[in-house]
């Protein structure tokens, strides 16, 4: 199994996208800002959601790409370009790279001129909820690297945060407001400071975010 043969094989997920073409810079800047906010990607343009390979002119989707990756991501992100032939179909796939950024957050400027932010989620790319975009402000989306925190220096509403946890599955910022009687911007200083020492991880989701162990 060669490395195109391989990608396909494992589908769309978290860290690869398919794309039958490149039309809108627009759209796709989203794909490539979500990965550069996330853990970095791969898309593989000439491919099909089915995973079957259609194939592409390259330098017409390198040109499209270009434009998203300079021009409508905040701040410009690079990307790196590999084109494979599959000699079956004899046709060009274009593997497009993109790193892990170390400038997060990457926006996007909509129609109506309003920066929007997102990240990649299993084989979507959604909208960032403002924890997650506080975590990329103070540097840390990789909770747990590096956890190296004491009972002995969080308070107590840190303390029933964390018992919390150790009993259920999962808690969101409104429900830990609702069990230390705690305000909105204190909880949510409180959630992104655990996050950011690795003690909690926060999941984004379409609806609320929440924090686990």
């Amino acid at each position: 199994m060669n490395k195109l043969e391989e990608l396909i094989f494992r589908g769309e997920n978290e860290e690869i996208d398919f794309k039958q073409t490149i039309s809108d810079p627009y759209k796709i800047a989203k794909t490539i800002s979500s990965f550069a906010n996330t853990k970095g990607g791969k898309i593989l343009v000439g491919v099909r959601d089915d995973k079957i390979i259609t194939g592409i002119d390259p330098e017409e989707e390198k040109y499209i790409l270009d434009t998203a990756a300079d021009f409508y991501c905040i701040p410009p992100i690079d990307l790196e370009y590999e084109e494979i032939e599959d000699e079956e179909e004899e046709k060009t796939v274009l593997i497009v790279s993109i790193k892990e950024s170390k400038s997060k957050p990457h926006y996007i400027r909509d129609a109506n001129q309003q920066n929007l932010v997102y990240i990649r989620q299993r084989d979507k790319s959604i909208p960032a909820s403002k924890q997650m975009i506080g975590l990329m402000l103070k540097g840390s989306l990789s909770p747990h690297q590096g956890f190296s925190i004491s009972l002995k220096d969080i308070g107590h509403n840190e303390k029933k945060l964390l018992d919390f946890l150790d009993k259920h599955e999962r808690i969101t910022q409104k429900q830990f407001m609702q069990i230390v009687n705690i305000s909105k911007r204190r909880a949510q200083r409180i959630l992104i400071d655990l996050t950011f020492k690795g003690a909690i991880r926060v999941h984004d989701h379409e609806k609320e975010a929440y924090y686990t162990l």
